[in-house]
């Protein structure tokens, strides 16, 4: 595995030296502002693309090669600014890939339904040659402070947006994509905090031999799905951060047992990703990523 961390040219007639240094201090910070990313590479892209070679033993020789982009925890909301994302996704759509998976956390908080009408549209700009599939994270659900009645009422509405844009939702469900005479498997798992996570269902009928790649919200899901065969499971949900509250080296706090990167448990794969936005608390070393992952 390796990371690419995409820097920009020297430009002096477009940044001061006080400014580069004062964006540079909120990238590393985790804030979302407006240079962090850069579509011509002439301000500070603090998105950062990582790229991994895949290797899947059960795949066959004509999906080497498949690219596999992975976007999680968008969290479209006031401290997330749609101008922010829009520029995310158009540094996605340069990367040309094969297949996009979303795992999770469109919205942060949204009681009246606008973040996730504008999340789908968004969603809906994403390019890839087959198709773009999606899970639920657990901000996704709405908040419990409102009515179970109104928060499955919007939740509906949301998944018949996503739908409306383009977007494959898997909730439970899998979906057999046929990629160059040959089928791959994507399972989306529904999310683990609020008890819609059913992999019995999720993996009815599908054959043992058959390579399988899940999208779930939060990693800790991985140790529920061992026995049924999966290859990779991809997921988000912890931005990157080893305890829920930073600054982590101050708080003598159990850290998180799967963070950032990839991980082998128990010979599944498992990859987490650190996510595009936060929830309204600063991101310590934690940059925003997209990762590219090549079949092999």
């Amino acid at each position: 595995m390796h990371k690419v961390k995409e820097r920009p040219p020297r430009h002096k007639k477009l940044i001061t030296h006080g400014l580069y240094l004062k964006r540079a201090a909120l990238g590393t910070l985790g804030f979302c502002t407006r240079s962090a990313v850069a579509i011509e590479g002439l301000a500070p892209q603090w998105l950062e693309i990582v790229e991994i070679d895949l290797n899947l033993t059960k795949i066959h020789h004509n999906l080497h090669g498949t690219r596999i982009a992975h976007v999680s925890d968008l969290h479209l909301s006031r401290t997330v600014g749609q101008g922010y994302l829009q520029r995310c996704i158009e540094r996605l759509n340069r990367l040309e890939a094969d297949i996009v998976v979303l795992t999770g956390d469109y919205i942060t908080y949204d009681i009246r339904g606008k973040y996730r009408e504008q999340v789908a549209a968004l969603l809906g700009r994403i390019k890839s040659r087959f198709g773009t599939y999606a899970c639920l994270g657990n901000h996704d659900y709405g908040i419990k402070v409102q009515p179970r009645r109104r928060r499955d009422y919007m939740l509906i509405r949301f998944l018949r947006n996503l739908r409306a844009n383009g977007i494959t939702v898997l909730r439970n469900q899998s979906r057999a994509l046929n990629i160059h005479g040959e089928l791959l498997r994507l399972v989306g798992l529904g999310d683990l905090k609020v008890d819609d996570f059913h992999p019995q269902e999720a993996f009815a009928d599908i054959p043992d031999d058959q390579a399988k790649i899940a999208l779930v919200h939060n990693p800790r899901a991985v140790e529920y799905i061992e026995p049924f065969g999966v290859d990779v499971v991809f997921s988000g949900h912890t931005h990157g951060q080893t305890s829920r509250f930073p600054p982590e080296h101050m708080l003598n706090l159990k850290g998180r047992q799967f963070h950032a990167g990839m991980y082998d448990v128990n010979g599944t794969r498992l990859y987490v990703n650190r996510g595009l936005g936060r929830v309204g608390r600063i991101r310590f070393n934690s940059r925003p990523e997209i990762t590219v992952l090549t079949l092999r």
